[in-house]
């Protein structure tokens, strides 16, 4: 199992996997398959910005993605983790603790890793908190009219992956 740096001309790694991720797991995002199948080269390249895509491979087949983000009202010595998913024929693998662990051990002064994670989300939900992130007591309803709820766990650095 490899983990590889996506840049923006790997747009097409990124498009493919993340199309699977939401066609395998609808409810586990905010985003649709139908919206991000629509966007163009140029969309794809801007979700580079400001961000780290990885991705985990195994056999030649991308079976893992994550994002680390910044967000500009958070200090600079937190990161969000997006956008997290594992190919079902890959889960209890260690295909998500080895993304996790890959973009905690590239930067080693983040402080504290955020991630939101839906309500009715159990599985994702247990599965941070395996790694050892805890909640924050954050929680905030979508910005659609679902009526949702995600609340936002952190895993505090240096993490003590259990």
């Amino acid at each position: 199992m490899n983990i590889e740096v996506l840049t923006a001309d790997d747009w097409r790694t990124l498009r493919r996997v993340r199309l699977r991720a939401l066609a395998d797991s609808p409810r586990a995002f905010i985003s649709d398959y139908d919206i991000e199948r629509s966007w163009t080269e140029s969309r794809w390249r801007h979700s580079f910005i400001d961000a780290l895509w990885v991705v985990t491979v195994a056999r030649r087949r991308t079976v893992g993605v994550a994002r680390a983000v910044g967000a500009p009202e958070r200090p600079s010595d937190e990161r969000h983790l997006e956008s997290v998913w594992v190919d079902p024929r890959h889960r209890r693998t260690g295909v998500f603790r080895t993304l996790v662990r890959y973009l905690v051990e590239r930067e080693p002064d983040v402080r504290d890793w955020l991630v939101w994670v839906l309500d009715d989300n159990a599985s994702a939900r247990a599965v941070y908190e395996r790694l050892g992130f805890e909640p924050t007591g954050e929680r905030q309803a979508l910005p659609d009219d679902s009526g949702r709820i995600e609340e936002r766990l952190r895993l505090r650095h240096p993490p003590r992956f259990r």
